[in-house]
């Protein structure tokens, strides 16, 4: 009998402790978690403009240039010739018809100063028919072949589109192709010998082109054949106003 009470305390005692312990426990509680709405709004992101930029390359002033002329005799005189002293004119110093020049010329160029060499052909004008005695006189009209020093002072102070300059030409002038002395139906033979050239004006470069007005003369005499034996020397400088138009090409 006291081993039934025994027991029976036993299990009750067991039991009490269960209950306690799970009386204990905690007890977890699932909670929904709700996400808090998202409103989806349209986002709207301006271009952004990227401008090209471009570089000017840096353009250096050229070393120098060349320039190719081509010139217009438009008023040229020759010297006169007399056969005696106490005779008229028998040539006349006026001229006619067509004269002019090609010309290439290399410069360096400087700030306001251009300094060069240059080399010319020319074909002067021809000389108008003189009388004398009632006879026509021409002729003694030559060529030349100048090389000269040329220089060119730029007057670029107020940097306007077109630049005016000043110019002058001094060098040496191989004359030839002496014409004879025609006197009616009889021609006296002539030689010429070479001499001085030199040449000065003014114009106008704009961008690679430029006009230019110049005074010049080539100094020569001329030897004319005597009929009677020996000859006759005179000096025929031919001088002229030439408008000439050149185009240049830099060089770097």
């Amino acid at each position: 009998m006291k081993k039934l009470t025994l027991l029976a305390c036993s299990l009750f005692a067991f039991t009490a402790v269960a209950q306690a312990k799970e009386a204990m426990t905690p007890v977890s509680r699932s909670k929904e978690v709700m996400a808090a709405p998202v409103s989806s709004k349209e986002v709207l992101v301006e271009p952004i403009v990227v401008e090209e930029v471009i570089v000017a390359p840096v353009v250096e002033n050229p070393w120098g240039y060349v320039n190719l002329r081509a010139g217009w005799d438009f008023w040229g005189e020759y010297g006169n010739f007399k056969r005696h002293e106490t005779y008229d004119t028998t040539l006349s110093k006026k001229t006619k018809d067509f004269g002019g020049e090609l010309a290439i010329e290399a410069y360096k160029h400087w700030d306001y100063v251009d300094l060069g060499l240059g080399v010319a052909y020319q074909s002067h004008m021809k000389r108008k028919t003189s009388n004398f005695e009632s006879v026509d006189y021409s002729g003694a009209e030559y060529k030349s072949v100048p090389i000269y020093v040329t220089g060119r002072y730029n007057i670029n102070y107020w940097d306007w589109a077109a630049t005016p300059y000043l110019k002058a030409n001094l060098g040496y002038s191989f004359n030839f192709n002496s014409k004879d002395v025609d006197a009616g139906s009889t021609s006296y033979g002539t030689k010429v010998d070479d001499g001085l050239y030199w040449a000065a004006g003014f114009g106008v470069q704009y961008e690679d082109f430029n006009v230019d007005v110049l005074y010049g003369a080539n100094y020569a005499k001329t030897k004319v054949d005597n009929p009677t034996g020996g000859s006759d020397k005179f000096d025929n400088d031919y001088e002229r106003v030439t408008l000439s138009v050149g185009y240049k090409f830099d060089i770097q």
